[in-house]
């Protein structure tokens, strides 16, 4: 049978990343500006929500505005789809995984939660000091960008409200996480490390 796996990261925490991936370091991107990049990425505005809630195409129209009822039934088909999958990881906390990881998936070797992996050969060979993150992607300091820092005021009001259920639905992401830990090892259902 099929094991349905997902993690959730902070969303403005991976909008900017994705900012900082594509654009500054050089991906193809060739937008500087954080502000003309968001306003030309609408596709990953509650990419989380519109991912898990699967709404017919021309939808984004009901993730803004009047559209309080749909976004209701957006947000628990989400929801309720979330909750089907058998393991659902925060990468703020991917050391906290391991026995759900080795339960649910099989892995003996669960050194990768709290290893750093970057994605080019280059960056592989940068010796920083974070190679090994004790808590997953919230122990990574020097290499992330905070958003209350590197934003505006304006800019940071804008992308966390065209993010809005993606927050939501990562608090219940991060939830069902610690729910299912605390659930099973105190059922005995994970083996201690």
């Amino acid at each position: 049978p099929a094991v349905f796996a997902t993690s959730f990261r902070k969303p403005l925490d991976r909008a900017l990343s994705q900012f900082r991936f594509e654009c500054i370091e050089d991906r193809g991107c060739k937008i500087k500006d954080v502000h003309k990049w968001w306003s030309k990425r609408q596709d990953l505005w509650n990419v989380y929500t519109k991912t898990f809630a699967d709404p017919e195409v021309g939808a984004r129209r009901y993730f803004r505005g009047k559209f309080s009822k749909e976004r209701r039934e957006f947000m628990a088909t989400a929801i309720d789809t979330l909750s089907k999958f058998h393991i659902v990881l925060s990468m703020e906390w991917l050391a906290y995984g391991g026995p759900q990881v080795r339960s649910i998936l099989g892995f003996d070797d669960i050194s990768a939660l709290t290893t750093r992996v970057r994605p080019h050969i280059i960056q592989a060979k940068r010796n920083d000091g974070q190679e090994n993150n004790n808590l997953g992607s919230a122990s990574i300091a020097k290499a992330s960008w905070v958003p209350k820092e590197y934003l505006d005021a304006a800019q940071y009001k804008k992308m966390s409200e065209d993010l809005a259920l993606d927050e939501l639905l990562t608090d219940v992401a991060r939830r069902m996480f610690l729910e299912r830990l605390v659930c099973d090892d105190m059922a005995g259902n994970i083996a201690p490390q």
